[in-house]
């Protein structure tokens, strides 16, 4: 099925682009939310006076976006998470983490455009990618540092031996 792409869309193309898609995701996804419009003689005459205004305002969106990614790069992101004595989470720092993280910071950035490899699991600095637009994303920065409870610890290990103690009455009292 050949559309014509009516806006940007990640991974598909620009805006005024001709692609082919198959039949279920133009009807079912492309076509319902305004996002393409079949590629027809009359439509693509029409697209072509629309494109030259709005790749006026594509080139604003973009200036836009290369602002605010210079922005992003100031940003200094810290998070304190619960660990294990070995730097390791309990839990994982994931994308919408970062996206509470980031609005904390009064940046209103989508889960989906923050690009992580995996789910961030241990103590450390960690990068991550932002997509601000589809042409300008900004490589990050986290600093994941561990909130070892000791006290926690020590008391666990107070705890121990009350039990074991229970164990030896009980191997006592079975005898």
């Amino acid at each position: 099925m050949k559309l014509i792409l009516t806006e940007d869309v990640p991974n598909l193309g620009s805006l005024g682009d001709t692609i082919d898609v198959k039949s279920g995701f133009g009807r079912n996804y492309l076509l319902p939310k305004g996002i393409a419009l079949l590629a027809t003689g009359r439509v693509s005459k029409e697209l072509q006076h629309r494109i030259q205004h709005l790749n006026k305002l594509r080139e604003g969106k973009i200036e836009l976006a290369h602002e605010q990614a210079e922005k992003l790069k100031t940003v200094k992101l810290e998070v304190v998470r619960k660990s294990g004595p070995g730097g390791r989470l309990f839990g994982s720092v994931t994308n919408r983490d970062l996206k509470e993280l980031l609005k904390e910071k009064e940046f209103d950035v989508e889960r989906r455009s923050i690009q992580l490899n995996s789910p961030i699991r241990n103590i450390g600095l960690h990068e991550f990618t932002v997509r601000v637009h589809s042409e300008v994303s900004v490589n990050m920065q986290i600093k994941v540092t561990g909130d070892s409870d000791e006290s926690a610890v020590k008391t666990a290990a107070v705890d121990e031996p009350k039990d074991k103690n229970a164990d030896e009455k009980n191997v006592d009292s079975e005898e």
